[in-house]
């Protein structure tokens, strides 16, 4: 059976180089932004990386570009359809639910598989393909959705859609920076059990609540991302 993965978080030029670089057809990619959003997010990480502060002769809030990014120069799609990487934009919990309750690998309406690709992609001593959600609880969050039920429902259809096609389900949340702000905070993050059945007091909740932790230990295995292997 194929253990789904919970990884630890990555900014979207760190998930974007591990996918074209390490994976192919028929791996998909579920983005849970608009275009826009993420294409701008993508951008702006990409720029943080590639600049380093000035020498000490100039302001200290001037940047330097040190280098160019292939990702800044081809569009994501031409990267990615190059790779035969399915990419879908999904800016609701409802978009991403409908698109997993629908999923199939072989939709002709979705990128094709490459001319040289060998066997079928679940043949033995071949890696499974992923299904991986970028920032599924990102979606859930602030909405009434953020629940344990809500939360549980979406990753339930994830891994059950992975599963029917023989894809590993993953999970990967955008990387925030601040304190409090790593892996193990992610996971301890709480959420009420029912939908609407708990409101924010103070920045708590009320009523009853379950960590993300246990939530999604539920489906899924846990495991740091190797999102800087070169």
């Amino acid at each position: 059976m194929i253990t789904p993965l919970v990884q630890s978080p990555a900014s979207p030029a760190d998930l974007l180089h591990y996918i074209v670089s390490y994976q192919t057809y028929p791996t998909t990619l579920l983005i849970c932004a608009s275009r826009a959003d993420f294409l701008a997010s993508l951008q702006q990480d990409i720029h943080a990386q590639l600049t380093t502060p000035a020498l000490d002769t100039e302001p200290a809030r001037t940047l330097q570009p040190t280098s160019a990014s292939p990702l800044l120069q081809a569009p994501l799609y031409q990267v990615a359809v190059a790779k035969h990487i399915r990419i879908a934009f999904l800016p609701t919990v409802a978009h991403l639910r409908a698109y997993l309750a629908a999923f199939s690998p072989h939709d002709p309406a979705k990128v094709a598989a490459p001319p040289t690709a060998d066997g079928p992609p679940t043949a033995p001593g071949r890696r499974p393909p992923l299904l991986l959600v970028y920032g599924l609880l990102a979606l859930h969050r602030e909405t009434s959705e953020w629940s344990a039920q809500g939360i549980g429902s979406t990753a339930a259809g994830l891994v059950q859609s992975a599963r029917g096609a023989a894809f590993r389900a993953v999970v990967v949340e955008p990387r925030r920076e601040g304190p409090g702000d790593g892996f193990e905070a992610l996971l301890g993050e709480l959420a009420p059990a029912l939908s609407g059945g708990s409101r924010r007091d103070e920045g708590g909740w009320t009523g009853r609540t379950v960590d993300v932790r246990r939530i999604l230990g539920r489906w899924f295995r846990f495991q740091t991302g190797q999102w800087h292997v070169e």
